[in-house]
């Protein structure tokens, strides 16, 4: 196993530093019996093709390796729902504090009054890791969702973080997406979580689209219980 002062943190010790941050499909499972909902809300600021979208996340442990979600969101300018349910389950784990895990996602997306069945596989992967700005986090959530009016999207998101001695934590996320018929995007969006009260936290943050310029800011708020 390797050590803490190599600038590793031990599996276990990962999972409990970046707990309170264990959303929007990390690799690391929710601990057994505990539950995480978050409710975030992200508006545009510039004209673009982009709309404000809603979006609902849960996540429950159902044992110490199975993972049960939901995620659901709405576009305010078309009024299209998505909703999804999900199992993700850890296919490796490693001392240093490495997770590989499987997903599998299962619902229904509703496009101009026309409801579609959706099947969205997914695999990620999350390290724990230290460093002079403190105890930090990196992840990798790829997934490629496949849609009953046959179109597709591949998405891949890239996050690092830091879990701030306040208890209070900043991350910057690198997302990607490619869907059938339409523009493969690329979007930067850094967030700064404010712990409120034990297990709740305040989300602020915000994203820059390279690709058409679009910029949005975000508020949300988390909730582990």
């Amino acid at each position: 196993m390797a050590e803490a002062r190599r600038g590793v943190v031990p599996g276990a010790l990962a999972a409990l530093l970046i707990s309170a941050v264990q959303a929007e499909a990390a690799a690391w499972p929710r601990a057994e019996g505990q539950s995480f909902l978050s409710y975030s809300y992200q508006f545009q600021i510039n004209e673009t093709t982009d709309r404000n979208y809603s979006s609902l996340y849960y996540e429950y442990g159902v044992t110490e390796r199975l993972t049960f979600g939901i995620d659901a969101g709405r576009s305010d300018g078309s009024g299209d729902l998505t909703g999804l349910f999900f199992l993700r389950r850890p296919v490796l784990s490693t001392d240093a504090g490495t997770w590989i895990s499987a997903e599998l996602a299962v619902g229904a997306i509703e496009i101009e009054d026309e409801i579609y069945g959706v099947v969205r596989p997914g695999l990620s992967w999350g390290r724990g890791f230290q460093s002079g700005l403190g105890n930090g986090w990196a992840g990798v959530e790829s997934s490629y969702a496949f849609r009953g009016d046959g179109s597709e999207e591949g998405k891949i998101d890239a996050t690092i973080g830091l879990n701030h001695a306040s208890g209070s934590l900043s991350l910057v996320q690198l997302q990607y997406a490619a869907p059938t018929g339409g523009e493969d995007s690329v979007s930067i969006a850094p967030s700064h979580v404010i712990s409120l009260t034990r297990g709740v936290f305040l989300e602020l943050g915000g994203a820059y689209k390279l690709t058409n310029d679009a910029t949005s800011l975000k508020i949300g708020l988390w909730s582990e219980f």
